[in-house]
């Protein structure tokens, strides 16, 4: 907008003002405004300014900046306002318009573009939890495990041997973990689909915002989302010099370093660079006959580093072109499962990770001359990753060399992910009655792996008699290409109905992927070296490897989601709204079968015949599980109460998953451990979701939800993955002869789901004199028990009902309580933030995990003597540091 054209009382305008000294927030808004805003109010007087988020009218967003100062403002003749000092006595009206602001506490309104539009959070009718930048600073969540805490209904798990995060949200994630496995989850950050969660998803740091949208969203998001969709929107440059800086110091020798700098090169091009550095080491300890290790260098440790450049750059009135580059860097050990953190182990594999990820991200906006919009979006990521993992964590040094001793170990030697991503958006202006958008989906990632494990048993043999294997995969992908599109109608003031759909053909692929097993260890005996690969067990000869699985796949999946909703709105402080909605995962492609007979070589014209007819197996079911597909129901309202100082959302929902897919490692006939995915025939989550903000004082402010899931199994029979023989001691058998080992899931809890869980978040801040001001806090996150696996075991009692024979026997691991479930707890945290009045620094002492709570996130082995864990962090303090320039 020219500076000469003044805004219209009732037009409103898109602000991203942190908290700062009120002069250079009124800088902000004259700015972003056109207005000329003057005061003779002296600059040492004036207070910090509360953030300013979301679109507002210029008079809401002054009654926001000065509320609780006593300034006033006079609007003149539409073209400026000035910023009067406190009243202190009567004065005559005068020809100016005069605005006293009240003094009353408000809440900052929050924008999302969840529905690929610029929206108010209390005006979109979809369950969505959104967190501003300044909010995630100040209660210091850099991590998923701590967003988890703010977000209901979101559980986070670890991975040792794959460095990978895994996500659930109200009972849908994956344990697949592999290079073919996806989440239920999907993620994207800046507009773009990623499929390896590393980076912006591990660190957040320099972010504007996250949106987590909860259920289904298979229309305008589609690949993945069938539990939901986190959104990771960082920091766009901006047009005024800055840059800050910040450093933490706290338990474990934890250190983190961040820095950011703003530098607007011309009126039109701005460059933003965020980066941040962060290690700590390890909380656990190691036997004496382990590998010696420094604290810095144990499992469990932290090692990590990212930065992004972004450019931003309005080429004219009517086209804009962001980009950015982003590096991510880890160098840790990887996480290991442990008994607890008094429980010393054994290591005999250095843990080593060497993961690094580049990724480009862009997107070009033209507004056309009818004010329609297009877009073109676009992503290429590649991810290069190798890793030592100690899998045994109780074998000693040697026993990697001596066939008497048990030895595991799994070894990432290479892997190579390649991603892209292309996206084509034409939609209308935000403000006609009927918005409509329609868009092209395509999205590609190629894999390459070489994943060596040894699992050397006490006599020298190992799985399917080999003691070690090597897990080659050179070229396993995916391809999607989709059309999607919506439609929103005002059908008056009070009612808006949308529909939408999505069509799309996915492609799941493995090319030339084999299962190599040795008949000694891979690394000690071979050197990494294979030699020679006989083309099956039968065929080779003594100390020869082979192929234990041909894993050649290509499957495609044609699907169509649909979504409908109905809105209704009596006014800005309301909304309830009634969604249906679909969502679609497609098919995984796993390990393949494995070929009989006996054979010369590859040039053995029988084995070529019976390789095709292998062939012809895995296309028809050995190598893939079919898609998941989820139908969702949902009654939601956002009301905005008590003047406009608290906001509270709710969502009642039932969600039905068919062929849900069930990922977690399988014991195979010969005894070879593999990752195998099932499909569960039904699954039902019913849910009650609440959140709560609400402003209770002109300094305190309150936040929570409260979260509740009944999510089972309608029908599922399966395999005990952990117990194949005895899954019987905790569920029914099926009851048929030819396979006693098929037992009943059915009314079971799907694992990752707690059935309550809330949190709960107070801070208020407290001027302490002229100069400085405190902000203590204080947070709570609890969550009821649940199950880290489909059978729903709990404890072992000590013996095993043997399923072919239905008797007793005893259990040679012995007795142990909570093998798969997670008791419920509290976690505490705490933290208080000292800032001045008007100043550049800030200073926060914080605490988390204040009761020092052992919470685990995943079990490992349930059926060992004593069950090891993937645990959250212990009891943490420390020290954050910040200082701000412009």
């Amino acid at each position: 907008m020219p500076l000469d054209a003044p805004p219209a009382a009732t037009a409103d305008y898109s602000f991203q003002i942190p908290a700062q000294p009120l002069e250079q927030s009124l800088l902000a808004l004259s700015r972003e405004t056109g207005l000329a805003v003057m005061t003779g109010v002296q600059g040492a007087s004036l207070p910090i300014a509360p953030a300013l988020y979301g679109r507002y009218t210029v008079d809401a967003a002054l009654d926001l900046l000065l509320a609780g100062s006593g300034l006033r403002y006079r609007r003149v003749d539409g073209q400026g306002v000035v910023i009067l000092p406190p009243r202190k006595s009567p004065e005559p009206l005068t020809a100016l318009e005069e605005r006293q602001v009240e003094a009353r506490p408000l809440l900052e309104e929050i924008e999302v573009i969840a529905s690929k539009r610029r929206t108010n959070l209390q005006h979109t009718p979809m369950a969505i939890t959104a967190l501003h930048g300044e909010l995630l600073r100040e209660r210091n969540i850099d991590s998923l495990e701590e967003l988890a805490a703010d977000v209901p209904s979101l559980q986070v798990t670890r991975n040792g041997d794959h460095t990978t995060s895994m996500l659930y949200l109200r009972g849908i994630g994956s344990d697949n973990h592999t290079e073919a496995g996806d989440s239920g989850i999907a993620t994207h950050v800046d507009g773009i689909f990623s499929s390896r969660v590393q980076g912006t998803a591990v660190l957040l740091y320099d972010l504007d915002r996250v949106e987590v949208l909860r259920g289904p969203q298979g229309t305008l998001f589609g690949r993945n989302s069938t539990g939901g969709v986190i959104n990771y929107h960082s920091a766009r440059p901006t047009r005024d010099w800055s840059s800050e800086a910040s450093v933490t110091l706290g338990s474990n020798q934890q250190k983190k370093l961040s820095a950011v700098v703003n530098a607007p090169l011309t009126e039109r091009w701005a460059l933003r660079w965020a980066a941040v550095k962060q290690t700590a080491d390890s909380p656990l300890r190691y036997t004496d006959d382990s590998i010696p290790a420094s604290a810095a260098d144990r499992y469990n440790n932290t090692n990590l580093f990212s930065h992004r450049l972004s450019s931003d750059w309005q080429v004219g009135d009517a086209l804009n072109w962001w980009v950015s580059f982003e590096g991510f860097e880890d160098r840790g050990a990887g996480s290991l499962p442990i008994v607890d953190y008094d429980t010393p182990v054994t290591i005999d594999t250095p843990g080593r990770t060497e993961l690094d990820q580049d990724t480009w991200r862009s997107r070009v906006e033209l507004t056309l001359p009818s004010a329609h919009t297009i877009s073109y979006i676009a992503g290429h990521s590649l991810t290069r990753r190798s890793q030592d993992w100690d899998a045994d964590r109780e074998s000693p040094v040697g026993s990697e060399t001596d066939p008497a001793l048990y030895h595991q170990s799994n070894r990432t030697v290479w892997s190579k992910y390649r991603a892209q991503q292309h996206e084509l958006q034409l939609k209308n202006s935000d403000d006609e009655t009927l918005r409509w958008l329609l868009a092209y989906f395509h999205f590609a990632e190629q894999n390459a792996i070489r994943f060596d494990l040894e699992h050397q048993l006490e006599d020298g043999s190992g799985w399917g008699g080999a003691p070690s294997h090597s897990f080659q995969q050179p070229h396993r992908g995916t391809r999607l290409n989709a059309l999607y599109g919506q439609l929103d109608y005002d059908l008056n003031e009070s009612w808006q109905a949308s529909v939408g759909a999505r069509s799309g053909r996915d492609q799941r692929y493995d090319r030339g992927g084999r299962n190599i097993a040795c008949p000694d260890l891979i690394r000690a005996d071979r050197g990494g070296e294979l030699g020679v690969i006989a083309v099956n067990q039968a065929s080779a000869s003594p100390g020869q490897c082979f192929v234990a699985n041909y894993n050649d796949v290509d499957r495609a999946w044609r699907s169509t989601t649909a979504m409908a909703r109905l809105n209704y709105q009596p006014s800005d402080d309301a909304l309830v709204y009634l969604l249906f909605a679909e969502g679609f995962k497609p098919g995984i492609v796993q390990d393949g079968a494995s070929l009989a007979g006996s054979f010369s070589g590859m040039d053995d014209p029988a084995f070529q015949q019976s390789l095709d007819l292998l062939m012809q197996r895995n296309n028809s079911g050995a190598a893939y599980v079919g898609p998941e597909t989820s139908t969702n129901v949902e009654l939601g309202f956002k009301l905005v109460l008590l003047n406009r100082s608290m906001t509270l959302n709710g969502a009642l929902f039932n969600t039905r998953y068919r062929d849900l897919q069930v990922s977690g490692i399988a014991v195979e006939k010969d005894g070879t451990e593999l990752i195998r995915s099932t499909n569960a025939p039904s699954a039902t989550i019913r849910g009650l979701e609440l959140e709560l903000n609400w402003a209770s004082s002109h300094n305190g402010r309150v936040s929570g939800f409260l979260s509740w899931l009944d999510a089972r199994y309608n029908r599922f029979y399966a395999v005990d993955n952990e117990f194949p023989e005895y899954g019987a001691t905790w569920n029914p058998s099926v009851g048929d002869p030819q396979t006693s080992n098929l037992v009943d899931f059915s009314g079971n809890r799907l694992k990752q789901v707690p059935r309550l869980s809330l949190g709960l978040n107070y801070r208020h801040t407290i001027h302490l004199g002229k100069y400085l001001r405190a902000t203590p806090r204080l947070g709570l996150h609890y969550t009821s028990s649940m199950y880290f696996d489909e059978a729903n075991r709990g404890d072992r009692s000590g013996f095993l009902l043997q399923n072919s024979t239905s008797e007793w026997v005893p259990d040679p691991a012995g007795i142990a309580r909570n093998i798969d479930r997670r008791p419920s707890h509290s976690l505490w945290n705490a933290g208080v933030k000292l800032s001045p009045l008007a100043g550049n620094w800030w200073l926060d002492l914080y605490g988390d995990n204040l009761t020092n709570a052992l919470v685990a996130s995943d079990v490992h082995d349930a059926d060992v003597a004593i069950p090891a864990y993937y645990y959250g962090p212990p009891r943490s303090i420390g020290l954050r540091f910040g200082l701000q320039f412009d």
